[in-house]
């Protein structure tokens, strides 16, 4: 490894631990516990959202459980009622219009409108521009699963929550939005560039209603889904707990935005000079 990708990479080692949590808004009561609050979560029967699932639900929330596979997703869901935590399933296609507004219909029914909403499923795909010239699919894949489903959900549960006068919404999004680049990852950066924007629009048109908008801008995860690419066996990544520990922190202490501490810093070098992020980016693997 040369020099430069030695500097880098210990760039993006700063502050995964403790990443920087942007105007909090914590619950004035029981903030260690999450009794009784409903909390919708995507992506739940694997990785992350897994993870993510049996920490909620250990701290006391009763948890509604999504993603596409039945059979993973039950598996969850039994983990934590053996551990004594309460959770339904519903199986969803986020690509899908149809099965998107179902959900909603099924859960607003079956369950009331949930306290908290977090989409954390997502799809991302690795590829540069010149390579993608002739799959322009890519980039509608990523934004059904990364944005369209997300906003679905949201506009779908939005109209409960305003009328209760509470709701939280927690939209997982990547480090790349902040540092304004994402080499290689033009259609999911893009994704969820717009996610990111629509979710903090929300949050200012309603916030005087009671609702809150949070994006988390996750680092490199050491997930299944980056084994493929061994450029990232290097590089430093939280483990799939410790991100569920970001979504913990943003569902109790409701900031604006979570991010990795060298994300804020690409954030502010890209506010001075737009090229300086991309300097600095280059000298990663990617």
């Amino acid at each position: 490894m040369t020099t430069a990708r030695r500097l880098a990479a210990r760039i993006a080692q700063i502050g995964l631990d403790r990443p920087i949590s942007l105007n909090d808004r914590p619950f004035a009561s029981s903030p260690a516990r999450l009794d009784a609050k409903k909390i919708l979560l995507t992506g739940a029967s694997s990785g992350v959202g897994e993870a993510a699932a049996v920490a909620l639900a250990a701290q006391g929330a009763e948890l509604i459980l999504v993603a596409r596979g039945a059979e993973e997703l039950t598996r969850v869901r039994d983990i934590i009622v053996a551990q004594g935590g309460a959770a339904t399933a519903f199986t969803a296609d986020l690509a899908d219009e149809d099965d998107v507004e179902r959900l909603v219909a099924t859960v607003s029914e079956t369950r009331g409108t949930p306290d908290v909403l977090i989409n954390n499923a997502g799809r991302s795909i690795r590829r540069s521009a010149i390579d993608s010239v002739d799959r322009l699919h890519d980039y509608r894949r990523t934004m059904a699963v990364n944005y369209f489903g997300p906003v679905g959900l949201m506009l779908g549960f939005l109209p409960g929550m305003k009328l209760r006068g509470s709701g939280h919404i927690v939209n997982v999004s990547t480090w790349g939005v902040p540092a304004g680049t994402m080499p290689k990852f033009s259609a999911y950066a893009g994704s969820k560039a717009a996610l990111s924007i629509v979710g903090r629009s929300i949050g200012l048109e309603l916030g005087a209603a009671g609702i809150a908008v949070s994006t988390i801008y996750f680092p490199l995860i050491r997930t299944p889904m980056i084994a493929p690419t061994a450029e990232y066996d290097t590089l430093p990544a939280l483990t799939a707990e410790q991100a569920a520990s970001w979504i913990t922190h943003a569902v109790h202490h409701r900031p604006e935005e979570l991010m990795p501490r060298y994300a804020r810093i690409l954030q502010r070098v890209a506010a001075i000079r737009a090229a300086g992020a991309g300097v600095v980016l280059g000298r990663l693997p990617t």
